[in-house]
């Protein structure tokens, strides 16, 4: 049944061919449809709540990705996404406290969208444990984008380099790839709140899936020339990576997630 409605989630995939602005921060949580309810049903219910949250919030919305390769292939996966920290503290000001007088700015946003008939009641998925990312050296970044496919892994940073590491990642890493790398990115992001918390993870953006396949055709093959010659123009600074790490990042799990369309 689970897989019968994963598959048909993948109908409803909408690939991104422009980049979207990258959100300072996002909670991520995993999903599992429950029997007997359709992958539509999750869509819409997500659509109509990021319709909401763009007209009444401020700065907050929501957005919702499918596992296409890797570790999690299959997994729903969605949460909020913030352009700004200063947006998710905003409407979450105390970490793991979501109590009614804790988050009196999400609350007012809740019951405004409930009176222009948009619910957040629903009962047909179950969530995971959350994970606050925020991104590193954000402010670095000249009009940060991502695309409409994301490969993520866990970074195994080293002890005691997180300052070092994350200097290097503002100072070297960002610049390089922001130089002259169309439509391939990479972003850092540190666990900020929730399950994730002190942990870092590598975000490779890309434009499209298209752009995924025409540097990894499949999750065997190797990488194509193409995704050479990319790799090439950030070679130097990708070499000093693995200094800051425990093991090689390219060693550790990874899962591709593609971007689903829920509207604005």
């Amino acid at each position: 049944m689970k897989k019968l409605l994963l598959t048909s989630l993948s109908v409803f995939l909408c690939f991104f061919l422009f980049a979207q602005k990258l959100p300072e921060v996002f909670s991520a949580m995993p999903v599992t449809i429950k029997d007997g309810h359709s992958a539509p049903e999750v869509t819409n219910f997500i659509k109509s709540v990021n319709r909401g949250m763009h007209k009444y919030g401020k700065g907050i919305s929501f957005w919702m990705s499918y596992g296409d390769r890797g570790e999690q292939k299959n997994q729903l996966v969605f949460g909020f996404a913030f352009d700004y920290r200063q947006a998710r503290d905003y409407y979450f000001p105390k970490p793991d406290d979501n109590s009614a007088d804790a988050i009196p700015q999400f609350r007012a946003l809740t019951e405004m969208m409930g009176t222009n008939g948009i619910s957040l009641d629903q009962d047909i998925f179950q969530m995971g444990d959350y994970t606050d990312w925020v991104c590193v050296a954000y402010d670095q970044l000249v009009n940060p984008q991502v695309g409409g496919l994301v490969g993520v892994r866990e970074i195994p940073l080293t002890k005691g380099k997180e300052m070092a590491f994350e200097k290097y990642v503002a100072n070297e890493l960002y610049p390089a790839f922001q130089k002259d790398n169309p439509g391939y990115n990479v972003y850092v992001f540190k666990g900020d709140r929730g399950k994730g918390k002190g942990t870092y993870s590598l975000l490779l953006s890309f434009q499209s899936v298209n752009q995924r396949n025409e540097f990894f055709p499949t999750p065997e093959s190797k990488p194509t020339e193409a995704f050479q010659k990319a790799q090439a123009k950030v070679a130097d600074v990708m070499k000093k990576f693995n200094d800051y790490t425990d093991h090689a990042v390219t060693s550790n799990p990874y899962t591709d997630y593609i971007t689903i369309d829920v509207g604005n």
